[in-house]
């Protein structure tokens, strides 16, 4: 006997379960896709074979397999993004920050100076062109366009010391040739000893005082005025010696000064009146010379190189004392 009432519904709405087989009977069975084929988006998200899977971030970009389909594809417009490239929107981004404009523009700015520096220097490397002596050009000599102008006197009256001694060893040994067609005693040696003070005198006076001034002068250096004054008595000592001329042996004729001159009136009128002239040459130079290093003395306390010579032997005093002192200790 069917149950009906309550217990067929309990039965059949909460007595348990409704029975598959009857749904299935009932729903028809959907039809199953074809297979998916290439399409313009490219290969199907829903193909039977899987995507290739990206690669770790160690691998290069160019190591990824070329795929250009469409949104099932991994190098489509967010297949991009899933395998691991960079999206598009930062690129733009990046091309829009500022800070990023900022610093190509100080990249810029500095690479502008780096050239403009760089033509500077070509230019100058193009100014220090040999052009002294005019004769034989050997070395860059330039007093206008190296030395300041507030320091150009000393160095202009230095250069003119120069041209004087160069005058009077080049007179001092006219003299000894002229000596050579006389009959006098040690006359050769004389020679030879003006032909030396000529050869080493020119020089190196020029790289031991005039050189010491010149650069001193154009870096403001105190230890090359200190230098300066050094070489430079030693040339006026020289100069006050051979305008005098004390005759020694093998030296007798090879300085044109006052006592030789004397001598040399003696044996030729001729020759008395060169030497008479190179004693005056001698005496000149000497004189400018005396008085170049007063007026260098004065420039160089004026300027304050006494205080900073002071400093700078106090400042080497206590180096050496720390360096004694650490060597001590170690």
């Amino acid at each position: 006997m069917a149950t009906g009432g309550w217990g067929a519904v309990g039965g059949g709405a909460w007595g348990g379960a409704p029975s598959s087989k009857n749904y299935e009977e009932n729903i028809p069975e959907a039809p199953r896709p074809a297979p998916p084929t290439a399409s313009s988006f490219g290969q199907s998200a829903f193909s039977a074979q899987p995507a290739q899977q990206p690669e770790l971030a160690t691998t290069s970009y160019r190591s990824q397999p070329a795929n250009t389909g469409g949104f099932g594809s991994s190098a489509g417009a967010y297949g991009t993004a899933a395998a691991g490239g960079q999206p598009s929107f930062n690129t733009a981004s990046s091309m829009t920050d500022p800070a990023l404009r900022r610093k190509e523009a100080e990249l810029a700015a500095k690479e502008k100076q780096l050239k403009e520096l760089e033509a500077k220097l070509s230019a100058a490397g193009a100014l220090e062109k040999k052009n002294w002596p005019i004769c034989y050009p050997i070395l860059y000599h330039n007093i206008s366009e190296e030395i300041p102008e507030g320091r150009r006197r000393p160095v202009y009256e230095g250069y003119m010391a120069w041209w004087g001694l160069f005058i009077c060893l080049a007179w001092n040994l006219f003299c000894a040739c002229v000596m050579l067609g006389q009959d006098v005693n040690q006359k050769v040696p004389s020679w030879f000893l003006a032909l030396l003070y000529i050869i080493c005198g020119v020089p190196l006076s020029w790289w031991l005082w005039y050189k010491r001034l010149y650069n001193g002068a154009k870096s403001d250096s105190t230890f090359g005025f200190v230098w300066f004054f050094l070489w430079f008595l030693v040339h006026t000592a020289y100069c006050t010696w051979a305008a005098i001329a004390m005759p020694f042996s093998a030296s007798q004729w090879s300085f044109a000064g006052f006592i030789t001159a004397m001598k040399a009136l003696d044996v030729n009128n001729f020759a008395g009146i060169i030497y008479l002239v190179g004693a005056g040459c001698w005496s000149v130079e000497a004189a400018f010379s005396w008085w170049i290093l007063v007026d260098v003395w004065l420039y160089f306390r004026g300027k304050g190189g006494i205080k900073e010579v002071k400093e700078a032997a106090k400042r080497e005093a206590a180096l050496a004392a720390f360096r004694s002192q650490s060597g001590t200790n170690v």
